[in-house]
């Protein structure tokens, strides 16, 4: 069965107006988990993000009192299925991992639901349009304006209205025919696909008699024949230079039916589409357009066709390209990820034997938890920015199950150097307002790193010789134990192997905590028995 877990996810966080994380990285979070497709890779994957949300197991009566939009399991043969699940007035409606949906109404829904539940928070009253899509809608807004006025100016015929309407139509179609091709499925490509009585678009539109030559496919060819048509009328209107093309066109629609009727033996609904359109397309033009080409308007089309062509080949390589790039990067980052090998590099990695936490330290989360990570950055040090949002992460996430001890690796004798003013400051902050304040504070200095307008918005240090002890005795430490580098992080007493990112450092410490857990659990058994 084809796992669509990242659509339900994705239209679940959509329907509760979760819009702060990046979808791709979304969907590559959860691939690349070694329980994909479950629920604890969602909920690792929601965590990662910093989206509140709460997995558990809920009495069946309990279905009313549930947000509107949650992901759940519901039976499907002998096995259970993760699906979406929105309740509407007086139904429910389940997307499965097909993409498919269906509704029910709440008893029968309730026959078929298990009932472990993955809710996220409703953040559907908090809408805001961030700075680049502010931007990207304001650019989207330009471009309809424009094309608007260009139609709004010119004179229009019937059959420059229904022309221009079906480069459009068979514009869209040809999309769909290439994204088949570059192996990006489509559920609406898909049901429309199969509309036709034994049709198999896939198997056409990747059958090799559809190679006209090296590189370039008759669904290549269909994007810029609608395409170059389209941006022609909109630029340069509906004049007899048409004729060239849709003429042109028409052997290749003919070689598309001979193709599939015998050759390939099998229909393709939207190869039929498209050569549908571009018949229509030579019906038009040659019933509306002059016969006597104007030659002059040849260099126009040429233009806009060569300028399309160009760009076109240029964003299908790409695509091409980055399909190739993520899919190469699936299968790195599900090997990094694998627990064994982290458990194998984490175990040989080297050990830090003195651990004892200095007095008046920086430790945030629960100071009294076993779990401890000892981390060893610098302001200036660039990486850092990236280890201390994956400590924030896990503050956030599993804060009452770890502690974190913050160490600065500054030198308190500087105390001209930007740096350590900052870490002064950092350390007063902590000292006064409290954990929360501090990361903050850091937080902000790393999203900036302007020294001028840090200092402007959380003030100068002091240079209270309390910490100043501090930094000298945590500067010792580090020497002692060779830490000469930033960031470093020291979990349990382990050092966090170097072959590892950040990018990781968040699902790696959950793993560890949860097998500290398990450790645990078994212990007392023990102890009990």
């Amino acid at each position: 069965m084809e796992h669509n877990i990242e659509k339900i996810v994705e239209s679940v966080l959509i329907e509760n107006g979760i819009g702060n994380y990046n979808k791709k990285d979304l969907e590559l979070q959860l691939q690349i988990h070694p329980n994909y497709p479950s629920f604890q890779s969602i909920t690792d994957a929601l965590d990662y993000f910093d989206i509140d949300n709460i997995a558990i197991k809920v009495p069946r009566d309990a279905l009313d009192q549930l947000p509107k939009s949650f992901i759940s399991l519901v039976k499907n043969g002998n096995s259970d299925e993760i699906v979406a699940v929105n309740k509407k007035s007086k139904t429910i409606e389940i997307k499965h991992s097909s993409l498919k949906k269906k509704k029910y109404s709440f008893e029968d829904f309730k026959q078929i639901w298990v009932t472990n539940v993955i809710a996220v928070e409703d953040n559907s009253s908090n809408n805001f349009i961030s700075g680049q899509s502010l931007f990207q809608n304001i650019l989207i807004a330009i471009l309809l304006i424009s094309v608007g006025l260009i139609f709004v100016n010119r004179n229009w015929s019937i059959g420059e209205v229904f022309f221009l309407g079906l480069s459009i139509a068979g514009l869209t179609f040809s999309v769909f025919a290439i994204q088949e091709r570059l192996g990006y499925k489509s559920q609406t490509v898909h049901q429309f696909c199969t509309s036709v009585g034994k049709s198999n678009c896939g198997d056409v539109i990747n059958n090799n008699s559809g190679i006209l030559f090296k590189g370039f496919s008759l669904a290549d060819a269909g994007v810029l024949f609608f395409g170059s048509l389209t941006l022609y009328q909109i630029f340069h209107g509906y004049t007899s230079a048409l004729l060239i093309p849709v003429l042109i066109g028409v052997p290749f629609v003919l070689y598309s039916l001979y193709s599939q009727a015998f050759i390939i033996k099998t229909w393709c609904a939207i190869c039929l589409s498209m050569g549908l359109v571009s018949i229509g397309l030579a019906v038009i033009a040659l019933t509306s357009l002059s016969i006597n080409i104007n030659w002059q308007t040849l260099p126009g089309l040429a233009l806009v066709t060569s300028l399309f062509t160009i760009g076109y080949f240029f964003i299908r390589d790409k695509i091409k390209e980055n399909k190739e790039y993520r899919s190469q990067n699936l299968k790195l980052n599900r090997f990094k990820r694998d627990g064994q090998i982290f458990g194998l590099l984490y175990n040989n990695s080297d050990k830090v034997a003195d651990t004892t936490i200095l007095e008046n330290e920086i430790i945030l989360g629960n100071p009294n938890a076993n779990f401890k990570i000892i981390s060893l950055t610098n302001p200036m040090c660039g990486f850092c920015k990236n280890a201390f949002e994956a400590y924030s992460r896990l503050l956030k996430s599993m804060g009452e199950h770890l502690q974190i001890v913050v160490r600065l690796s500054i030198n308190p004798e500087e105390t001209n150097n930007q740096a350590t003013k900052i870490g002064l400051r950092l350390f007063e902050i902590y000292d006064t307002q409290g954990s929360q304040a501090f990361i903050e504070a850091y937080t902000s200095w790393f999203a900036d790193r302007t020294f001028s307008k840090w200092i402007k918005k959380f003030g100068t240090p002091n240079n209270n010789m309390k910490h100043n002890e501090i930094f000298k005795k945590q500067i010792n430490w580090a020497n002692k134990h060779e830490l000469h580098y930033t960031p470093a992080s020291i979990i349990n007493g382990t050092i966090y192997p170097k072959k590892y990112t950040y990018d990781e450092f968040f699902y790696f410490v959950s793993m560890l905590i949860e097998q500290q857990k398990s450790q645990t659990v078994n212990e007392d058994k023990t102890v009990e028995v």
